[in-house]
Order: C-alpha cells, then sequence, then structure tokens
C-alpha cells in the first residue's frame, strides 16, 4: 500500500527523525538526521562487509552476509531510538548491482557488483543492439544487458525468473513491493532517458521482459513493513521505507552539489564528478554518462574504478608509514618524481570503458621510493578526475563541492585534486554525504525545507603553476595509454575456450 506523506507537524517530546541506510562496497552504515539534514550523535551503526573478488574478475555481493549485516545495524539502530519518533528510513546503495530471484521470488546464484567484470565478452553483442543516447551510457560489463547475458549463460542450470539490484531486493524482502527507482533503473543502462520506461532495446539485449524487472517509481515512493519486520521493528511498525537511491545521487544532494553552479567530487572507495542538470535529457559528453537523481534531475558525469580501494592497496603492498606518510607526500612537489602511474587496476570505466586494463607505473629507477609511487598513483587519479570534469559542459563559475571518506582523510590529496582540476575544492564535514542524501531525499519527500547549499566548509585552492604541471602529466598518461594499447595481448571472443598451459 502506498503512503501519502504527513505534512510536519509541531510535535511534543523529542524531536522526530529520519533514519538512512547506506549500502557501501566497504560496508554497512545506518544513522539518524533531524528535520534539517543534521546527523544525530550516537544514533549510528556500523558492519564491516566486503565484496568478494576473484581472479577470474568476480566481484560478487555475499547477499546473505549483506542482508544479516544490514538488518543488524538497523537491530542497531531500532534500540538506540529510545522514545523520538521515526518520520521514515531512507535507503541508498552503491550501484549497480544484479540480484537474480527464482520463481519463488528467492536469490538464487551470485549476485554481481558494478566491479565485476566477467561480462566483458556480452558487450559488443550488447552494444550493437542499444543506442546509448537512449539509456545514457555506453555498452559496458557493469551494466545489466551484458550481465544479465552473462549470468544467464554462466548458470543455464539455474532458472531466473526475474532480476532486480541490491537495495530492490532489500525493499521486496521487508516491504512486499517490487519496485525500484528512477535513481537506480538509470545506473543499470535499461531505463529509458526519454520516457522513464525500461529501455526496449536493452530488453531485448538483456533477454528479458518489463515484467521481469522491478516497477518504476520516483525516489518519494515508500511502502510499510511486512507483519514479520513489523514485529522485529516495533518502533518502525508504520514508517514509510522510501525505494532505494544510488549513492552517487545521494552523494551529490547530500553533499549540496545538487543545484546551480555545484559539481560534486566524490573520492570513496572509488571516484567520480558529477553534474546535475535539470529539464530534458541533455548531450552526453564523449566518454561520460548520464543517469538519475530523480525524474526531474539528470546527473552528467563520469567514474573511476580507483579511489580509496586504490589508496589501501597502496598502503599494504608498499608497506606505506601511515603516521608519517601525509607529511612527506606533502613535502613532495607536484609530479616531481619522473613516475607516470595509470592507476587502472581493476580496468576502467570513464572515459574508455575497458575492464581488461590494468594499472601500469613508468619511470621506476633504483632511487624510486614507495612514497614516490604512492604520489604518483594518487596524482593519476586526481589527473583522471580533472580530465573528465573537463568534459563536463562547466559554467564559468563553477565550484567543486568534495566528499568521500578517502578524500577527507588525506590532506595531499585534497591539494592534488585542487591543483589537478585549477580550481577551488570545498571539503564538507567528516563524511557521510551519501547518507544524508538519502534522507534530505525522504525529508523533501514529507515537505520539509532543507538546506540547499554545501554547508560549513573548508576551501582548498590551487596552487599558481601546479595545474599546468599536471596538465603535462595527464598528457603524458594519455601518450602511455596509446603505447600500451598496441601491447595488448588479444582478447578471446565470447563464448571461446580460454588457452590451456603447456606442460613440458
Amino acid at each position: 500500500m502506498s503512503l501519502t506523506p504527513p505534512n510536519p507537524q509541531p510535535m511534543r517530546g523529542p524531536p522526530p527523525v529520519m533514519l538512512s541506510l547506506d549500502l557501501g562496497s566497504s560496508g554497512m552504515k545506518g544513522s539518524a538526521f533531524d528535520t534539517l539534514g543534521r546527523p544525530l550523535a550516537g544514533l549510528e551503526a556500523h558492519s564491516p562487509l566486503e565484496l568478494q573478488y576473484g581472479p577470474d574478475g568476480a566481484a560478487e555481493v555475499n547477499l546473505p552476509a549483506l542482508v544479516r549485516a544490514i538488518e543488524d545495524v538497523l537491530d542497531r539502530l531500532h534500540q538506540r531510538l529510545g522514545q523520538r519518533p521515526v518520520l521514515g528510513v531512507a535507503l541508498t546503495s552503491f550501484v549497480s548491482s544484479l540480484v537474480a530471484l527464482d520463481h519463488a521470488g528467492q536469490p538464487t546464484g551470485p549476485a554481481l557488483s558494478y566491479a565485476d567484470t566477467r561480462a566483458a565478452g556480452e558487450v559488443e553483442a550488447v552494444a550493437h543492439l542499444v543506442d546509448p543516447g537512449q539509456v545514457g551510457c555506453p555498452a559496458f560489463s557493469a551494466y545489466w544487458p551484458a550481465q544479465i547475458r552473462w549470468w544467464r549463460a554462466a548458470h543455464p542450470h539455474l532458472r531466473a525468473a526475474r532480476y532486480c539490484s541490491v537495495p530492490d531486493y532489500l525493499t521486496l524482502r521487508w516491504t512486499g513491493a517490487w519496485l525500484t527507482s528512477y535513481s537506480l533503473a538509470s545506473w543499470t543502462g535499461m531505463l529509458d532517458r526519454a520516457s522513464l520506461t525500461w529501455n526496449a532495446g536493452a530488453l531485448a539485449a538483456a533477454g528479458v521482459g518489463a515484467d521481469q524487472l522491478p516497477e518504476l517509481a520516483d525516489h518519494d515512493a515508500a511502502r510499510t513493513l511486512r507483519p514479520a519486520f513489523q514485529a522485529r521493528w516495533p518502533k518502525l511498525a508504520g514508517a514509510p521505507f522510501y525505494v532505494g537511491v544510488s549513492d552517487g545521487a545521494t552523494a551529490t544532494v547530500g553533499s549540496g552539489a545538487a543545484g546551480g553552479s555545484r559539481v560534486a567530487l566524490t573520492v570513496g572507495s572509488t571516484s567520480a564528478v558529477r553534474l546535475a542538470v535539470t529539464g530534458a535529457p541533455p548531450a552526453v559528453p564523449s566518454g561520460l554518462w548520464s543517469y538519475r537523481i530523480d525524474r526531474q534531475t539528470h546527473l552528467l558525469g563520469g567514474a573511476l574504478t580507483e579511489g580509496g580501494n586504490l589508496y589501501e592497496w597502496l598502503g599494504s603492498t608498499l608497506q606505506l608509514d601511515h603516521p608519517n606518510l601525509d607529511r612527506e607526500l606533502l613535502a613532495m612537489a607536484p609530479d616531481s618524481h619522473g613516475l607516470t602511474f595509470l592507476p587502472s587496476l581493476g580496468g576502467t570505466r570513464s572515459p574508455d570503458y575497458d575492464p581488461h586494463t590494468r594499472g601500469t607505473v613508468h619511470g621506476l629507477g633504483y632511487a624510486t621510493t614507495p612514497v614516490q609511487i604512492a604520489r604518483a598513483a594518487m596524482e593519476g587519479v586526481a589527473c583522471r578526475l580533472a580530465d573528465l570534469a573537463g568534459r563536463l559542459p562547466l559554467p564559468d563559475d563553477a565550484v567543486f563541492i568534495a566528499s568521500g571518506r578517502a578524500l577527507l582523510a588525506s590532506r595531499p590529496w585534497q591539494h592534488m585534486l585542487a591543483d589537478a582540476l585549477g580550481r577551488p575544492l570545498l571539503l564538507g564535514g567528516p563524511g557521510g554525504a551519501s547518507a544524508r542524501g538519502a534522507a534530505m531525499l525522504a525529508l523533501s519527500a514529507q515537505g520539509y525545507p532543507l538546506p540547499t547549499g554545501p554547508g560549513a566548509c573548508r576551501r582548498v585552492d590551487p596552487v599558481p603553476g601546479h595545474h599546468e604541471r599536471y596538465q603535462a602529466a595527464t598528457r603524458r598518461m594519455h601518450a602511455l595509454e596509446a603505447a600500451l594499447r598496441g601491447l595488448r595481448e588479444p582478447r578471446p571472443a565470447p563464448g571461446a575456450a580460454s588457452p590451456q598451459p603447456v606442460l613440458t
């Protein structure tokens, strides 16, 4: 049953709160916000959970473990609520993900994440069937048309009746509603940008019907809990549970970059740059994509496979001395190490969309230090984000609003990004932009006025002369990428057997 959001009314007793659940690729988080979108201390919970990677390109979601983790988070929030009334529960998630359901509505087979590249062999076939101008993104291994084709071919013994994303499955499990948001759907590569329906070409490419995918709705669609979960969380028995929204959309809203000349830049586990645009579906610049926040608002932007995940890999692989690392990185001049680092350890998304690409570092010498390698890698990410930002139709007065745990924790990276962009960065609070954005969207659905700006920020200005150095570094990266393309081994044809080793 659909809910009509209540108008804000003065209440006695503890003020009401909006709960927000954030499904991240590194863990499950829950938090509470007041009606001004401010986080409430003491009302948060976290459960760590990592994607499961395999040498064949697998990057799967352990769905039973994720369900246990997010429901444990909700258990703890429920316990800590006390007498506070709950306005609703918002949901945001990493995107895209794919869950196959059997005829009984139960998950079957592996759940895939955006980082899973095993569908790469299906991309060429999909590209002939789907118009990227209609769905806002090119054919790629992270999107549903290729993933569904691969999933069915790899698991012929399993009978998948329907497909959805991880947050869609939670909505189905908790409320019984078969729903997804325009936001989540736009990240699947199957939403028609003009009609806001499942795209006919994408359906044909995936080999599914629209009735096998969730019903489409805007972010304000909400349902109440099923009886079993009302008994588990009685304080939430009558609260609206809102349909899931993508973390890219909520990070844009939560950082205060969803309007005007503000541009969202996020470095979490991965990284992205996004510009919110209203009106008719905009033209998509080369190498970028167009997704959705809601019915009226588009997101133009690009995303990288690397971010905080690369920083963590550097720390463990190079055995960096983290207590002194920031000081040593800040002491180095920009692009002074003689290295060119292509940080594509997990393939590329924007602008090349090549899951087969791998990372490369050029210019190593016996005098090269681990900190120099780390700086070169972080500068590589900064240069790539600046390259994506340069493809956007930015207004002259564009201001970059930065968020993401990895970026906010690293002063050196903040300065590298400001220098690479050649524009100031405005840094928000201690993180949690996605959770805040989800709460803000849910509050707006109930009529609460919300602040539209980024709030309290710290400004990082570019240093004169540094931008030119990073432009030269970016040109060097492009030249190295072009040189390496000729050295790549031929890819096997879709469905071809892998070559077998010769034993001697």
